[in-house]
């Protein structure tokens, strides 16, 4: 039988509701039911679904979404709730709604997606790539101990503050994110439908002597374990004081726990920094139209323009796929352009690792060790320099 692929309509929400309980594994109750029929349609997703005659085989959801690359926010479309039937899959059907999507989000100047796979393998055949990891650190009732004995040796200035609500921690987040590839530009819609429901419990933030907010934490406390959900800090004395409340939970808790960058340097900060800590893979991204995020990219300045040849592969969106000229102004901006030309010191590279690389997830080297891109070093390394070295990292789950 033939397949149509078509946007799923409010008629088709109990079949779509059937098969994500069955693949998520997650069973909705009556009233979940009623509040995510609610919202099933809107101007913040696109729900797409692969049918054969009535039957809803696959779906997957596009959100409108916005992130920040190199302190500068760029349209990306992030993709969720992909699933298939068991006995729809292996029929290139996920494959189908991949390539449409694709499509879409390029009409819908969306030069980015985002997503989070169930395997890093699949999704890797249609050209997105790892790009950011998450740490979760768990401390110990010694570990606190030896918080609050820092915490007398040095004078910490300004205050903790508990709040009642979101509103006064976007400043303080829309501030952090910025420093971060990859993380959203939240709406106040996101905060109130994601935030405020997903990451339930405390808030309390840290107010300098100016009555500034530099920092926060969401975070709960159960069966005297404390789970952090967000800890968010814009300066080392905001980070120290958040530290310090934390430790002050010492006669309530017996774990803490939290995730942070991979990169995150605060364990150097405690008397024991010999803690339990697990690092993993968390999502991935693909540049989506490269034509279009290279022209919104900030390079860095350099003493001089520069050009390029990359030859990019790129199987399932042709727009990307080919030789092309990358001139970099020495101010930073860039435009790529098709080009028939070829060159000696031609950069070979995948769409992945391109994406990998110009997020700073990877750096020229790696790429090359494990074949990801090839290319003369010289030629790498001039462009290497031209990277902005901004950590990777996501707070958010889609």
């Amino acid at each position: 039988m033939s397949i149509v692929i078509k946007p799923l309509a409010q008629e088709h929400f109990q079949q779509s509701m059937d098969l994500s309980s069955f693949a998520f594994q997650f069973p909705l109750t009556q009233e979940q039911l009623n509040e995510r029929s609610d919202s099933f349609i809107n101007n913040d997703q696109l729900r797409l679904g692969v049918f054969e005659g009535e039957q809803l085989c696959a779906q997957a959801t596009l959100l409108h979404l916005h992130t920040y690359i190199g302190g500068k926010v760029f349209s990306m479309g992030g993709i969720a709730g992909v699933s298939t039937w068991p006995e729809h899959r292996r029929h290139g059907y996920v494959a189908s709604l991949l390539s449409e999507l694709l499509i879409i989000m390029r009409e819908q100047g969306q030069s980015i997606s985002m997503l989070h796979p169930f395997s890093f393998a699949f999704y890797r055949k249609f050209g997105w790539e790892s790009y950011v990891d998450h740490k979760t650190i768990e401390l110990s009732s010694e570990h606190l101990s030896g918080i609050l004995k820092n915490a007398k040796q040095r004078k910490l200035s300004g205050k903790i503050v508990r709040l009642n609500d979101w509103e006064k921690l976007q400043q303080v987040y829309n501030r952090y994110a910025l420093r971060y590839n990859g993380m959203l530009q939240r709406s106040s819609e996101w905060w109130l439908t994601i935030i405020a429901k997903r990451k339930k419990g405390v808030y309390a933030a840290y107010e300098n002597n100016e009555g500034v907010l530099e920092g926060y934490l969401i975070y709960e406390v159960t069966d005297r374990q404390m789970t952090i959900h967000e800890f968010i800090s814009l300066t080392n004395q905001s980070e120290q004081a958040l530290l310090n409340y934390i430790a002050q939970h010492d006669s309530m808790v017996h774990r803490v726990s939290w995730i942070t960058q991979k990169d995150d340097e605060i364990l150097f900060s405690l008397d024991n920094p010999r803690v339990k800590q697990e690092t993993v893979p968390y999502f991935m991204a693909r540049i989506v139209d490269v034509q279009s995020f290279i022209a919104q990219f900030p390079f860095l300045p350099s003493d001089s323009d520069e050009q390029f040849n990359i030859r990019i592969e790129d199987q399932h969106a042709d727009w990307n796929n080919g030789s092309f000229l990358l001139t970099i102004n020495r101010d930073g901006k860039a435009q790529i352009s098709k080009s028939s030309e070829r060159s000696t010191e031609e950069i070979l590279i995948s769409i992945g690792a391109l994406t990998a690389w110009l997020l700073y997830y990877q750096n020229w080297y790696t790429l090359v060790r494990f074949e990801k891109a090839s290319g003369v070093d010289d030629t790498l390394k001039r462009l290497q320099r031209r990277i902005p070295a901004n950590r990777t990292y996501l707070t958010d789950f889609f």
